[in-house]
Formats: structure tokens, C-alpha cells, sequence
């Protein structure tokens, strides 16, 4: 005769077969599954061999224009001593910063485009502020370090125009020689107006802020003048005055 237990064992038997067959198999997913659309080849290869060969130069270049200007701004207001300071302080930023990047390894790329963004709105600030004081305020009677108006009228008069895309009027002056009274205009911007030549190392005008008007003597030649602000002259501000 078959115990209590054996029973109770055949009695569950059935049930538990009755409920695995009552579980309906899982239904397939409707349709077929979705897959990932490739790049496009085409795409892909313009982006890489056309526009990413230019742009990042490109970028580099600006990035490399930005950061001397400003710096030298900086460096050029600041004087000896406080240059000296500065280069200090930004080696020790660019140690510290360094430090921190490496420390971090894993910090996200948003918060490293903040802190070079910051860096670049406290750069660009900087240079702005410093730019009216990177050019000496010349006297009024000479022309930067003491040059004196040659005595006479002029015989001709000769306008300079500076506008603030870094460039003169014109790229070529000819005026009468002798005396010549140069007139300095500044269309925006600070700009300043000095001769390569050493014969006329203290004349120096200066727009605004003055003195924007000054004689000098020019005999038979050509002589060459440019802005003196860290970056003009390379940018285009260049001329030079015929006399004859």
C-alpha cells in the first residue's frame, strides 16, 4: 500500500505538468529587427579627406594667432619686471594644469571644453585691456622718444588712414620732398605710425591718442612705414612714401 508521501508526490505530478503546458511560448517580435544605418562612404570620405585637412590647420592657425597676440599684449603692458612675473605665473599655471589633467584622467569632455573656453575669455579680456597700453603716449611736440618738427612749412601734406581690418588706405604714397606734414587718421582701433629707417627712429604718431600730425623732413627716396602694435604690421599695415 503506498505511503502518504507518494501520493502527495502523484497527486503534484500532473499539476505541475498542467501548468508548464499552460505557459505560452514567447511570441516573436513583430517584423523584422531594426539595424543601425551605415555612414554614408561618400559622406564619410569628404569629411575626412576634404573638410578635416583644411579646417583643423586652419583652426590650429587662428588658435596660434589669437593666443601670441593677446600674450604679447599682455607681455608688451606689463612691462620688464611684470613680464617677468607673468611668464612666471603662466609656467607655473601650465605645470599646475597639466597636473590636474593627469590627475584626472577620466574628466568629462564638457567640463574640458569649460575650463579652456574660460581660459580663452580671460585670455582674449586680458589682451583688450592691455592693448591701449602696449604703444607709449608719445609728447606733443616730438614723436615718441623726443623727435623734433623740422622748422619750415611744408610743402606737401601727406593723410595716412588706419582701419581696423589692419590695413592703410593704400599700400603706396608719393608726395613732394622735403618737408612733409603727415596726417595720421584711425578709422577703429589703436594704431600707431613709425619709419624703418634709422635715421627717423623717433618719429612715432599715434591714432588715437595723439600726436596724430607731425612734419618731417623726406629727401629724394622711398621710405617705409608701418604700425608698431605687436601684429599689425605682419597683419598688412605697411606702406611706403615716394618722395621725389
Amino acid at each position: 500500500m503506498p505511503d502518504d508521501d507518494t501520493l502527495t508526490a502523484e497527486a503534484d505530478a500532473p499539476a505541475d505538468e498542467t501548468s508548464a503546458e499552460a505557459t505560452p511560448p514567447a511570441a516573436p517580435p513583430d517584423g523584422p529587427l531594426a539595424l543601425e544605418a551605415a555612414p554614408d562612404p561618400v559622406k564619410e570620405a569628404r569629411r575626412t579627406r576634404l573638410i578635416l585637412p583644411i579646417l583643423l590647420p586652419l583652426g590650429a592657425a587662428v588658435t596660434m594667432a589669437f593666443f601670441v597676440l593677446n600674450l604679447s599684449r599682455i607681455f608688451l603692458a606689463a612691462g620688464d619686471t611684470g613680464a617677468i612675473v607673468l611668464g612666471a605665473a603662466m609656467i607655473v599655471a601650465i605645470l599646475g594644469g597639466a597636473t590636474i589633467l593627469s590627475a584626472a584622467p577620466r574628466m568629462r569632455t564638457s567640463s574640458l571644453v569649460m575650463v579652456v573656453a574660460i581660459g580663452f575669455f580671460v585670455l582674449a579680456s586680458a589682451g583688450m585691456v592691455a592693448a591701449p597700453r602696449t604703444v607709449s603716449h608719445p609728447s606733443a611736440t616730438g614723436g615718441g622718444n623726443g623727435f623734433v618738427n623740422p622748422k619750415g612749412a611744408a610743402v606737401a601734406t601727406l593723410q595716412i588712414q588706419a582701419f581696423p581690418a589692419l590695413h592703410f588706405q593704400a599700400t603706396q604714397f608719393t608726395v613732394k620732398a622735403g618737408i612733409v606734414d603727415i596726417q595720421y587718421v584711425s578709422e577703429g582701433g589703436n594704431h600707431t605710425l613709425a619709419f624703418d629707417d634709422p635715421r627717423y627712429a623717433n618719429f612715432l604718431l599715434m591714432a588715437p591718442g595723439g600726436p596724430t600730425s607731425m612734419k618731417v623732413l623726406l629727401k629724394p627716396g622711398s621710405y617705409v612705414v608701418f604700425c608698431t602694435v605687436p601684429g599689425h604690421r605682419q597683419a598688412g599695415m605697411q606702406a611706403t612714401i615716394t618722395a621725389q
